[in-house]
């Protein structure tokens, strides 16, 4: 089976979308992936990019101690073979804000808890949505656009929180500093 792996790091800039894209397509085309499926899955890489430069940049603004020359950078691997794909998208973002996730919840005290309810029902996506915090797994509730991107053309998520006084963190602060984004996917067409 032939099987192409990439990895590097890039600084977190705009400009190295396309330089990976372009990468990732190429070794899809070598694979033998339809366009269809090239597709989506560069859909998917363009948007888990974006989302780590955007939080890597935005983080890196509003750290006092960065250093304008010092440009932080994300990390970038990928495994493509016949069967699969699977990718990490490391970056020194704020981190995925789960608190908000949590606020996000039903209450049973709202005046419309059995609507929060159905949308709390439609908006999980618990077998392919996997957050894990310290080896324990939580239940997202409501999710972006990006997340919902990525849940549109990839089989599972996990996302990891980088936490500089933790190494792993259960939540979004002061110490957060990026996030470790897994996405996977089996072959869908021939």
């Amino acid at each position: 089976m032939k099987t192409i792996q990439h990895i590097d790091s890039y600084p977190a800039d705009s400009s190295i979308v396309r330089r990976v894209v372009s990468i990732l397509r190429d070794d899809l085309t070598t694979i033998g992936y339809p366009t269809e499926e090239m597709d989506e899955i560069v859909i998917s890489m363009d948007e888990a990019l974006t989302n780590a430069i955007q939080d890597t940049i935005r983080a890196q603004t509003n750290i006092p101690l960065a250093h304008p020359d010092r440009v932080r950078s994300i990390t970038v691997r990928y495994l493509v073979d016949e069967e699969h794909f699977e990718a990490t998208v490391i970056d020194h973002g704020g981190g995925f804000d789960l608190a908000r996730s949590f606020r996000d919840a039903p209450s049973r005290w709202s005046d419309d808890y059995f609507g929060e309810l159905v949308r709390y029902i439609e908006m999980s996506e618990p077998d392919r949505l996997r957050v894990t915090v310290n080896g324990h797994e939580l239940a997202l509730k409501g999710i972006g656009a990006g997340l919902k991107i990525l849940l549109a053309f990839m089989d599972s998520i996990n996302i990891d929180l980088i936490d500089r006084k933790d190494i792993i963190s259960d939540s979004v602060s002061e110490f957060t500093d990026g996030t470790i984004l897994t996405i996977r996917r089996q072959r869908r067409y021939r």
